[in-house]
């Protein structure tokens, strides 16, 4: 029988304990569940029970993860058969498919085609718009005054912002979408709540691609209107679909890591305090909070189709798979004291956090640029930051796809924040 570790002592783990997914642990809620750990120790590939009494493997080590997520016999493809839903309304929400959940070669000639939009040297060259984005809503919160909710007028705010101005999407429209992205990603949802959100959706992005049509666009929706589906290369109904995908990858997840790593800094102020004398460590602190934090909960989901090893282990075409990148980032083989905060961690941007292989993360650089713009700026335009409940009463999403916080109510030193504002404003920055 499977057994785990408590302790110093071996017990066998129950059918129960072997349900995933698992359930973050509330003695440190920035960790995932310790579960990986143990298992990685005892039984590094082992099957775990869905949902529905269907049975798939889940892998813990780094490498073995690795491998799964490149290997060329392993699918994202949802609407295959055997494919291992972690819940009823995932096999709603994903019935759907946008090219992320395509194979290669179909996932690949997608992907070519929105590549350009997200090089380096693009979302550089977006920089001074976001950082001016940024800045918006530290005046906004500055004006107002504290307390305030870091998450609803910040932590939210800025990605929603910044994915409208390069998608082409009206950011008046933010509450509707967010709210219908929320019930989406929300784990506790019924089917019948994600498949009416999903046509909400669907229909609200349906028009927007549809606004594109026959207008000379700058935005990244339009262009694609103009480059790809108006010469025919791709269809409206692939549009729509990968559109939805880029508006909810654009802001949920950026925002998770926002609010969750502002929290995390604030839990850590010896942490904190390196990376305001030293602001050249905010690029490596961004990989490190990526890694630590972790939000991804239930991504790594795949299914076999053909027949290959892992670590000797054999897999067999039709097996599910369970990939989880959290248990890859607290890996100690590759990352020394993985529970500890490390913003100079020399190894921490081989954190798996957005993904690896063909279906890497394509809006990486983007998240990247915005955290670090963030990161960089918060503490100095928000003096004497703070939460303003204890860790232990704050809300996170325990039941979100991607893991993050509800709200956080927050306050700062006013007078020496609207110091700061009027001297910025004299300047003219």
């Amino acid at each position: 029988m499977t057994s785990i570790m408590n302790g110093e002592t071996e017990e066998p783990m129950t059918d129960a304990a072997l349900s995933y997914p698992f359930a973050r642990d509330d003695a440190c809620p920035f960790a995932p569940p310790a579960a990986y750990q143990r298992l990685r120790e005892t039984e590094p590939i082992t099957k775990v029970r869905l949902y529905d009494g269907r049975e798939a493997w889940m892998f813990t080590r780094y490498e073995d993860i690795r491998t799964v997520l490149a290997h060329p016999a392993v699918s994202a493809e949802t609407l295959a058969e055997d494919f291992p839903f972690l819940n009823p309304a995932d096999k709603v929400s994903k019935r759907a498919q946008s090219f992320q959940r395509w194979d290669d070669p179909r996932h690949a000639e997608r992907r070519r085609k929105l590549m350009p939009y997200f090089t380096i040297k693009r979302i550089e060259r977006m920089r001074p718009r976001v950082r001016g984005m940024i800045e918006h809503f530290y005046g906004e919160l500055i004006d107002a005054g504290p307390p305030a909710d870091l998450v609803g007028k910040l932590a939210l705010a800025i990605p929603s912002t910044v994915a409208c101005d390069l998608l082409g999407v009206d950011y008046a429209d933010h509450t509707f979408f967010e709210t219908r992205f929320a019930v989406r990603l929300d784990r506790d949802s019924s089917a019948e709540q994600v498949r009416a959100a999903n046509a909400e959706l669907v229909e609200y992005v349906d028009r927007v691609v549809r606004s594109k049509y026959g207008q000379r666009n700058e935005d990244l929706l339009g262009r694609f209107v103009n480059d790809h589906v108006e010469t025919g290369e791709v269809t409206h109904e692939d549009a729509v679909i990968d559109a939805n995908l880029l508006l909810l990858a654009g802001h949920e997840t950026t925002a998770n890591m926002i609010a969750l790593g502002t929290l995390a800094l604030l839990e850590h102020p010896g942490e904190l305090a390196r990376i305001q004398r030293d602001k050249s460590l905010v690029p490596m602190a961004v990989e490190e909070l990526l890694r630590y934090l972790t939000i991804s909960q239930s991504m790594g989901v795949r299914l076999a189709k053909d027949d290959f090893e892992v670590s000797g282990c054999p897999i067999h075409a039709g097996d599910g798979l369970i990939v989880p990148v959290a248990a890859a980032n607290y890996d100690d083989s590759v990352f020394g004291s993985p529970h500890t905060l490390d913003l100079s961690r020399p190894e921490a941007r081989r954190h798996l956090t957005f993904g690896y292989g063909t279906h890497g993360c394509l809006g990486q650089p983007l998240a990247r640029m915005e955290l670090a713009e963030v990161f960089s700026t918060i503490f100095d335009r928000l003096p004497g930051l703070r939460a303003d409940i204890p860790l232990d009463r704050v809300d996170f999403k325990k039941q979100a796809v991607f893991y993050g916080l509800r709200s956080l109510p927050v306050s700062w030193d006013d007078d020496a924040a609207r110091t700061r504002r009027a001297a910025r404003q004299e300047k003219g920055d």
